[in-house]
Formats: C-alpha cells, structure tokens, sequence
C-alpha cells in the first residue's frame, strides 16, 4: 500500500503539537517526537529538514485545523465560531497552548512573528465575515473584529491559567455579552 506523505507530515505535526503542548516548545525536538511516533529520527528528517521546518508546518496544521473549523459553521452562528476560536474544550486547550507557545517565539523570531501576523490577520478576516453577516455597520466592521479577537484572546490565555474559573459555559457566556453589547442588540 502506498504511503500517503501527506497524511504522514500531518500525523508529525499532531505528535509535536502535543508534545509542545504539555511540556513547552522546547521539548518538541526532533529525537523526542521521532520517540513519540515510535521511530528513529529519519522519520522526521525524510519530511522536515530542520526543527525550525517542522515547527512552521506544525504552526501552519494547526492554523488550518482552527480555520477549518470555524469555516465549517454558518458565519451568522457567530457565538459558535468565536467558541471554535477560544479555549472552550479540549482540542482548544491544545492549540492555544501551542499558539502561546508560538507567540514567545514570535516575539524573537521574524519568521514565526510573520506567521502570527498572517493568523491574527485571517482570524480577523473570519470575524469580519461574521460582523457584515450580522448587519454591522460597514465603518464598524473592524473595530468591532478587533475588539473580539481581543476578547476571545484574553478570555483564552485567562482559561489557560485558570480552566475552573473559565468553563465553557463561562466563555460562552462572555463571548455571548461582548456580541451584545457590540451589536447594540440581543442575539436571536
């Protein structure tokens, strides 16, 4: 049976996803997830050149998975997309793990700082979408995109430290708050 290299990059990108985090992006190296998959290192170095090759892919999987997601729901379910955004379950906890640890990065690296521009940049195009399809007014369109990208943001690093305090039913509700106050409005 042929292998799919595709799904295999992939496969690689949600070992070290993982890996970074539970235990930090400085424990992504290429031996330890090479151990994880349950093979020597070429098994890695045949896709990835180098780590900081396998950590744009596993940044870009990640950004697609979270994308993927919040395309999937109607742009008017903004409540939903915005949880899809935040850390509302177990596979949110994952990615803003690994997202926080991208952003310490990012703040050193030029490469990974332009991929975190590119995300907040599509992450605001997405809630853009969902403001014009709620009737925002066109000269509010952005202002409101940034206030609740910030939201979800804050609200997502807050539940990083402190998931008790943060329950899904909390964020939902914040995020439901800030929607109304913003459209001036009570959502159906």
């Amino acid at each position: 049976m042929p292998v799919d290299h595709d799904e295999r990059r992939r496969r690689i990108a949600e070992v070290t996803a993982a890996v970074i985090a539970h235990e930090g992006l400085d424990a992504a190296t290429i031996r330890r997830i090479a151990a994880e998959l349950g093979g020597p290192t070429k098994i890695i170095t045949y896709y990835f050149a180098e780590k900081q090759e396998l950590l744009h892919f596993t940044w870009q999987h990640i950004a697609q998975q979270y994308s993927d997601q919040v395309a999937a729901l109607a742009p008017t379910d903004i409540i939903g997309r915005l949880m899809a955004m935040a850390v509302a379950d177990e596979a949110g906890v994952t990615r803003w793990r690994v997202y926080a640890a991208f952003w310490d990065r990012a703040a050193r690296d030029p490469v990974f700082a332009d991929l975190q521009r590119r995300h907040i940049a599509l992450a605001l195009e997405q809630i853009a979408e969902m403001a014009r399809a709620l009737g925002v007014a066109p000269d509010q369109v952005e202002r409101v995109s940034l206030l609740l990208n910030a939201t979800v943001q804050g609200i997502s690093v807050q539940a990083l430290a402190d998931g008790e305090l943060w329950s899904a039913e909390r964020i939902r509700a914040a995020l439901t708050d800030q929607v109304e106050m913003l459209l001036g409005r009570r959502l159906a």
